[in-house]
């Protein structure tokens, strides 16, 4: 059947509401909550360091047992990552450590009900300022797209 990016972003969601988890939602998906969706091969969550290990439990238990070494973006946000694999099929979820970088990301994230319950997000500006921060022409791009929208 292999492994469906959505259902698995909805099951760790779950999994991290029904826990108490602080997390919020970035990357890709937080663009589709925003109403820009593009296409993506990962998940991404900001979650603060005292709360790593929680996450990486949540995750273990929603099966993502392969762990990386701890690791660093260039610009220096710590991130932990973990993957699910299926077969030959995988996806991967980085938990990236709230950091001076994504503090007013973090600050500003807000609950937003769904259809498939509530969803921990960072704020519309908060993206933005990630995106410009990674400087990457995706995130670039992702940038202009949500400002067109009104972001």
């Amino acid at each position: 059947m292999g492994i469906d990016l959505y259902d698995e972003f909805w099951r760790l969601v779950q999994a991290m509401e029904e826990s108490g988890l602080d997390y919020a939602t970035c990357g890709a998906m937080a663009l589709a909550v925003h109403g820009v969706p593009r296409a993506t091969t990962d998940l991404d969550f900001l979650v603060e360091l005292h709360a790593v290990d929680e996450a990486l439990s949540i995750a273990r238990r929603s099966g993502f047992t392969e762990e990386a070494l701890p690791m660093r973006f260039s610009n220096g946000t710590l991130v932990r990552r973990v993957s699910k694999f299926e077969g030959a099929e995988f996806v991967t979820l980085d938990f990236l450590v709230v950091d001076e970088n994504s503090r007013p990301a973090w600050e500003t994230r807000m609950k937003v009900p769904t259809a498939q319950g509530p969803v921990s997000v960072v704020s519309r500006q908060g993206l933005v300022g990630m995106k410009i921060a990674a400087g990457r022409d995706r995130d670039l791009a992702d940038v202009a797209r949500l400002r067109e929208q009104g972001g």
